[in-house]
């Protein structure tokens, strides 16, 4: 083995070379670079200015407490998000209570008049049924006593103007 690797990513590239690379190694490799990338920027070199303050140097418990505490507000903003619509949704489901409450009472109120109404009509057609029915017999006795009228006027009318000869 010749080769002599000057950087990590030199390394990276003879193993890949050296083995039967196949997407999911190079997946592999390329995420596991991605990941070191992200490691040495987050740890300061020792040529920046800011290593030499002694309170900004890398520190994963402060990462951590750091990452809790975002973790927690995000938290308590969600949970006060959800809050916020528990209550709303109490409120429109109050409501929409409330509203359905109002129209099943007028349904009741107009069911009541329709069927007050229902019972007065039942009422007006017995009453009409029964005139119809003695109306009827009224024409009858009407119209035979108009004839009996016409024919008594006739035999009247024939005895004064007799036929003449």
């Amino acid at each position: 083995m010749g080769l002599v690797a000057k950087t990590r990513d030199d390394v990276m590239s003879v193993t890949a070379v050296v083995q039967h690379t196949s997407p999911i190694t190079e997946l592999i490799h390329r995420r596991r670079n991605i990941v070191e990338e992200q490691q040495r920027l987050k740890t300061p070199s020792h040529k920046s200015p800011t290593a030499t303050q002694p309170h900004e140097e890398y520190e994963p418990e402060r990462d951590v407490t750091e990452v809790l505490q975002l973790h927690k507000e995000n938290q308590s903003k969600l949970a006060n998000q959800m809050l916020a619509m528990t209550r709303n949704l109490k409120n429109v489901s109050v409501a929409a209570r409330d509203i359905i409450s109002q129209d099943n009472k007028n349904l009741s109120d107009v069911q009541d008049v329709v069927d007050k109404n229902t019972a007065k009509l039942n009422k007006e057609t017995s009453q009409l049924e029964k005139f119809n029915k003695s109306s009827g017999k009224c024409w009858v006795w009407s119209l035979i006593s108009l004839v009996m009228v016409i024919f008594v006027v006739m035999v009247i009318f024939i005895r004064l103007f007799p036929k003449r000869q």
